[in-house]
């Protein structure tokens, strides 16, 4: 019969649901009656009146759905498939692991041992669905990550937050993509989105205050491309400080350097952060842009909210970067898509700065330009054009002023 009165479990639909939670849970200790409770109590508001062929399986259930786990994960999955095959998963794994571990309390459903063993029954629950605050979190973070990356991009943030939070680790690697969200529009101030996009070839706009600024309004009225701006710091990040000279691009090509080093905090902000945030802006921004992080491997371009928070959480941070490396599989990448006219940016802390001269002469061969965005006061490597990224003194947040092209 089943506990739920408002499911029906011979529905085709229901049955196939419930055969594809047990094979996302890949638990052997429940059938499809259960699976498909897993599934619909999340999925839907549930109404209880049946009957359990399994009354250990009914006790953890009410016992789940009257926990504020259950009202955290189930705010996240009503009416959304994708969330509540997640949940059921992870909920028909943490009964599975319940049942194991009754091995070690005995079966006492009542008197001296009933309550050690519900005890257990919700340290399962929260070992396999994470905190009830962290799902909630995340789950906004990842859903104003989706909004701002547009239509395409944004993924299942119900799904991604129910993933992330059962891992502490992933929780707080995670929420620098919270702090980049709050840098992002602050680093859109680094690019002009109102015309085509791409880069813009720079002339150094030399004078006063006043003919920075006349600079600037030129700039915005030829509005040709989405140019890089590099802003000068004592004009409050909103003035360039070089002047249009040429057309733009076709498109921008970003390698962010996501080793160890970039996991440390600078005036309490994580330089993976501002480096994050940076990709955002330009993921926001521009139509044609490819993202790539790397520290001692180069990783797979980014297109979308799982693919990125992917990267950022689930490989550990570890010492080691291969600026040369990046630049070369970017380089080759361009050359096998045939991304002609994009510019290449690597957002980096300089903490390598070893590049190898003929990999960089390769780079400028294929892609327009090729730029270094540092991150803090590190020395960058030789004969390439510099922009810095410094972190506000005044507020958090990010101030970028220009550094002295270095071009052979």
């Amino acid at each position: 019969m089943g506990l739920l009165l408002n499911v029906d479990y011979s529905d085709p639909l229901v049955r196939a649901r419930a055969l594809r939670a047990l094979r996302a849970s890949g638990v052997k200790s429940v059938g499809i009656e259960e699976a498909a409770e897993a599934y619909y109590v999340h999925y839907r508001s549930p109404i209880f009146g049946g009957r359990s062929s399994s009354p250990v399986w009914e006790r953890f259930l009410t016992t789940y759905v009257k926990s504020h786990y259950y009202r955290a994960v189930a705010g996240v999955c009503r009416l959304n498939h994708k969330a509540s095959l997640e949940a059921a998963a992870r909920l028909l794994r943490a009964f599975e692991s319940y049942l194991k571990s009754l091995e070690n309390y005995g079966r006492a459903w009542f008197g001296r041992g009933a309550r050690e063993a519900w005890a257990e029954a919700m340290r399962q629950i929260r070992r396999h669905m994470g905190d009830p605050a962290d799902v909630a979190e995340l789950h906004r973070v990842f859903k104003k990550l989706g909004e701002i990356l547009g239509r395409g991009r944004s993924g299942d943030p119900a799904a991604l937050a129910l993933s992330v939070a059962t891992d502490p680790r992933r929780v707080r690697l995670a929420r620098v993509l919270a702090r980049a969200l709050e840098l992002a529009p602050r680093m859109g101030l680094l690019f002009d989105g109102r015309g085509r996009p791409g880069f813009i070839e720079w002339e150094r706009a030399y004078g006063s205050l006043s003919r920075i600024g006349r600079a600037a309004l030129y700039a915005k009225a030829l509005s040709v491309g989405a140019p890089l701006l590099f802003l000068h710091k004592a004009a409050w990040a909103e003035i360039p400080v070089y002047r249009a000279r040429g057309g733009g691009d076709k498109g921008v090509y970003l390698l962010i350097d996501k080793s160890g080093s970039m996991y440390g905090a600078v005036k309490g902000v994580e330089k993976i952060a501002v480096a994050a945030a940076y990709a955002i802006a330009a993921l926001r921004r521009f139509k044609n842009v490819v993202v790539r992080f790397f520290d001692a491997e180069v990783y797979e371009p980014i297109s979308d909210v799982e693919k990125l928070v992917d990267v950022l959480t689930r490989v550990v941070a570890s010492g080691g970067t291969d600026i040369t490396k990046a630049v070369e599989a970017a380089t080759e990448d361009a050359k096998s898509r045939r991304l002609e006219g994009y510019t290449l940016a690597v957002v980096t802390d300089g903490e390598d700065d070893k590049l190898n001269p003929v990999v960089l002469k390769e780079a400028r061969a294929v892609f327009k330009e090729v730029w270094f965005v540092l991150i803090g006061d590190s020395k960058p490597p030789p004969y390439v054009r510099v922009a810095r990224l410094f972190l506000g003194e005044d507020r958090p947040g990010v101030n970028a002023v220009e550094g002295p092209p270095r071009a052979v």
